[in-house]
């Protein structure tokens, strides 16, 4: 190699620099594409290149570096428990992340790489996959409501990608109860409770929690909040039949809890229109309506626990005559009631009568309370045939036949004579049940009654008394007396 001195290499500079000049000067072709004019002459004079006299530019190569395909990064979260209580108080997000090479067919794990947790409470932290693309954060101290993304950043070699972000929870309690849980309808009801949270130190009470108070098919009933002390209340809406009540909070940061607290109702009914009256017969024919208090919404469905009771004073004590058929026709009445009807045979001549619900046990249905009617009295007077006779004992065919007797009634504790009454004289053929009048006789001024007649067969004889005004029918005692032909 051969140096040179500072001046030489000026000189060598200057003569190229000269050199270059005295070509320009002689009119040779600078750059491609261009004609210079001849000495002495403008441009204008100089003649006009021909297109094969013009050479064509050649392309310049692009200068900008060429961009190659990044490997697709994949983020794959393991299924968490994210919700804090005292068996999962630090809750851990984990997952494994991949990635597939360009033209790859096959992912690899995105080992020993720098990936960045985005926490919403403590900020980003840097962490490094395992061998097998894996990651695990335990955020310390967490508290609801912290949202933690799991995020890859760009390289030169692989895309950005980031996972769903995780939204921390905690376990919310909530208790409540039912100031009654069976009750008449219109009575008020509350119900109370309180909300508590999971925390680190221990469940602490929710203050500002929204309660929601649904009714029967989910219908929102009332909305109500928890005090400082996480305590709530509400008075219930009134409902005319049983159902469950479903008391809920919860919600955003908090797992939702829900509460069913049951609660029976039951209906007042009433008895109106009883009316009870002993008939010659000895039989209590009754009538009366049962339905539901006024002003009370619903209807009775149905008849049964009925029954009609009796009681020789006003005050009892009370006994059973009987029950009124549960599957009687019965008709609309009173306050969506059902009208009753019966005969019950009678037990005293003298007594006081009502009609008696005993109510039905709502359990899960709708319930409805006992009731009783007023007390109706209905009497007649007990009277009797005496001295009953009929002679002769035995008659020959078309003889006659004399059948006598006196009609008296007992009003209080001496038997009087009834005077001027209809006595029937009956009969019963051999092997019938059935007694038939043939003719009437008349008690005169002293109860006694007497009729001959001409006896038509062989038959037991009697006499009946059908009763009137307060006073019960009676029957004599019977004679049989043979037809001898």
């Amino acid at each position: 190699m051969l140096f040179r001195s500072r001046a030489t290499a000026a000189l060598l500079l200057t003569g190229a620099l000269v050199a270059c000049a005295l070509a320009l000067s002689d009119g040779t072709a600078g750059a491609a594409g261009t004609v210079r004019a001849a000495p002495g002459t403008t441009p204008t004079d100089s003649a006009s290149p021909t297109p094969t006299d013009t050479a064509s530019p050649t392309p310049t190569p692009s200068s900008s570096p060429s961009t190659s395909p990044l490997a697709a990064i994949t983020i794959t979260p393991d299924t968490g428990n994210y919700v804090m209580s005292a068996a999962n108080p630090s809750p851990v997000i984990s997952g494994t992340i991949t990635e597939l090479a360009p033209g790859a067919t096959t992912a690899l794990p995105y080992a020993n790489q720098s990936i960045v947790v985005a926490d919403s409470v403590k900020g980003d932290t840097s962490l490094e996959t395992d061998d097998a693309g894996g990651y695990s954060y335990q955020p310390s101290d967490p508290v609801p409501g912290e949202t933690i993304t799991v995020e890859v950043p760009a390289t030169s070699t692989n895309s950005a990608a980031a996972a769903p972000p995780v939204m921390l929870s905690a376990q919310l309690l909530l208790t409540a109860k039912l100031s009654a849980t069976e009750i008449k309808y219109g009575a008020a009801v509350s119900v109370t409770g309180t909300v508590t949270s999971y925390t680190a130190g221990g469940d602490a009470p929710l203050s500002g929690q929204p309660v929601q108070v649904y009714a029967a098919g989910g219908q929102l009933a009332l909305t109500t909040e928890t005090s400082s002390t996480g305590a709530f209340t509400a008075s219930l809406p009134r409902e005319a039949t049983s159902l469950s009540w479903t008391v809920q909070a919860g919600g955003g940061p908090y797992t939702t809890a829900t509460a069913t607290l049951p609660m029976t109702v039951e209906l007042p009914t009433v008895i109106t229109g009883f009316k009870a009256a002993l008939n010659p017969y000895w039989q209590v024919a009754y009538q009366g309506c049962l339905g539901l208090a006024a002003g009370t919404p619903g209807y009775v469905p149905s008849l049964s626990g009925l029954t009609i009771q009796y009681a020789a004073s006003s005050h009892g004590p009370w006994h059973t005559l009987g029950k009124v058929p549960a599957g009687q026709r019965s008709y609309v009445c009173g306050d969506d009631g059902r009208t009753f009807t019966g005969t019950l045979p009678g037990q005293l001549s003298n007594a006081y009568y009502r009609a008696v619900y005993a109510g039905s046990a709502g359990g899960s249905a709708t319930g409805y309370l006992s009731s009783a009617s007023g007390t109706v009295r209905s009497w007649r007077s007990i009277d009797r045939i005496t001295d009953f006779k009929v002679a002769p004992h035995s008659v020959h065919q078309g003889a006659k036949l004399t059948i006598s007797g006196k009609l008296q009634y007992r009003p209080g504790s001496k038997w009087l004579d009834l005077t001027l009454r209809t006595v029937l004289i009956i009969l019963r053929p051999p092997g019938s049940k059935t007694w038939y009048w043939i003719l009437q006789a008349r008690t005169n001024s002293k109860g006694d009654f007497s009729v001959t007649f001409a006896d038509p067969l062989s038959a037991s004889w009697a006499a009946e008394y059908q009763g009137g005004k307060n006073l019960l029918a009676t029957m004599s005692s019977s004679v049989s007396v043979p037809v001898i032909k």
